[in-house]
């Protein structure tokens, strides 16, 4: 016999600035735990119980949630509250749901804390006719939960559920602070979301969005692009082996900065009164790393010399490369959107030893030259016989 099962809806609304992996932890288990068929993360435009003219710009809140919930099974972004545009309010987002899913049932999910004060909500009883509201307790939360829950019952109807979903303790603010500090957010974030914040400087200071703004005057957008992931990969080089992370961000956002269409280049060495040896005349590539040291302290005022002198090294490398150096030259090599045989090895190698992992591409790049019979560079191979050396010495 055929019959029309009723579909079980999720409504997950919040901010979302950014998602994060606790908001994704506790859709997929209310989901499992109530049988959902779908549930979506509504994404606010404009809640009126958060006023905040510093917030993302709901699209942009939009777009990253879309992207991170892609190919997450029964979990979606929807913009319905964007689209209606004005205040966001649970009950209109709600007769906005029941509309698009007539027959179905609405369950619509809150941190158990907003219980308390649910019924200073905007109508209260009508959300409760149109949902059942399921709450999502904390660790250690400490209020009375299905006393409270029956309390609301009974001053309103509907029905509440307390679910038995808890999600790691992770809060949104805390990832746009650590971005702001250039620590790393990768153990909170999916992946996805934390290249679209890398990659669309998202929570970043204005100092770091006045440099992206000069970048993006030189460079073309696939090297701004290899910049800005370049940082992110310098941030948990540096993270992991103890070094200065904002400096390793900083020095990884701009060390491409004279890789240069060649009108310009000539226009920059001849401002700069940068006189290319004849190596690097010979081999133009070369020209950006050394002419990327004298732009960063002329035009981007930095005069730490640990960071212009890994902006110089992160070509070739030098053989008596500092940890430093080698974070900036391996997070130039292994970001991203790179992708060559043996990167994925390499990459884990690099968070374990800086100089087993330099090693390791300088090795690679060798073998790369030699199976196109290129010449090899003779610092390349100093600093390859002083990296093994070292590691040698370490054993």
């Amino acid at each position: 016999m055929l019959y029309n099962r009723i579909m079980k809806i999720g409504i997950y609304g919040g901010t979302f600035d950014p998602i994060h992996l606790g908001h994704i932890s506790i859709a997929k288990a209310v989901r499992s735990e109530l049988g959902l068929d779908k549930l979506y993360f509504v994404v606010a435009a404009d809640p009126p119980h958060k006023p905040n003219s510093e917030r993302t710009p709901a699209q942009v809140r939009l777009e990253m949630a879309k992207i991170t919930l892609k190919n997450v099974p029964g979990l979606y972004a929807s913009d319905v509250e964007i689209k209606r545009g004005g205040k966001s309010y649970t009950v209109e987002t709600l007769a906005e749901m029941k509309k698009r899913y007539r027959d179905s049932e609405l369950y619509f999910i809150v941190g158990a804390d907003m219980l308390a004060n649910f019924p200073t909500w905007y109508q209260p009883a009508e959300i409760l006719r149109l949902a059942k509201l399921v709450a999502v307790q904390r660790e250690g939360q400490a209020e009375d939960l299905p006393a409270l829950a029956e309390a609301i019952k009974a001053q309103f109807g509907g029905e509440i559920v307390i679910s038995k979903a808890c999600g790691p303790e992770i809060s949104s603010t805390e990832i746009r602070t650590r971005i702001a500090e250039a620590r790393p957010i990768r153990d909170i974030t999916a992946y996805k979301t934390e290249l679209y914040i890398y990659e669309n400087l998202l929570y970043a200071p204005d100092e770091i969005l006045k440099i992206r703004e000069k970048l993006a005057e030189r460079l073309e957008p696939m090297r701004l692009r290899h910049s800005l992931l370049t940082a992110r990969e310098a941030v948990l080089l540096a993270d992991r082996h103890g070094l200065d992370t904002k400096k390793a961000y900083l020095c990884g956002l701009i060390h491409d900065c004279a890789k240069l269409k060649n009108e310009l280049l000539g226009e920059t060495m001849e401002r700069l009164g940068f006189v290319p040896t004849e190596e690097e005349k010979a081999n133009p590539y070369l020209i950006h790393a050394r002419l990327g040291a004298v732009s960063a302290k002329a035009d981007f005022g930095v005069d730490d010399e640990e960071i212009l002198r890994a902006i110089e090294l992160h070509t070739l490398g030098a053989p008596d490369m500092t940890p430093f150096d080698e974070v900036i030259f391996l997070a130039d090599k292994l970001e991203p959107s790179r992708d060559y045989r043996k990167i994925t090895p390499i990459r884990t190698l690099s968070r374990r030893s800086l100089d087993a992992a330099t090693a390791a591409v300088l090795e690679n790049n060798i073998a790369y030259m030699r199976s196109r019979e290129k010449p090899i560079h003779p610092t390349t191979e100093s600093t390859l016989a002083a990296i093994k050396g070292r590691i040698k010495n370490k054993k």
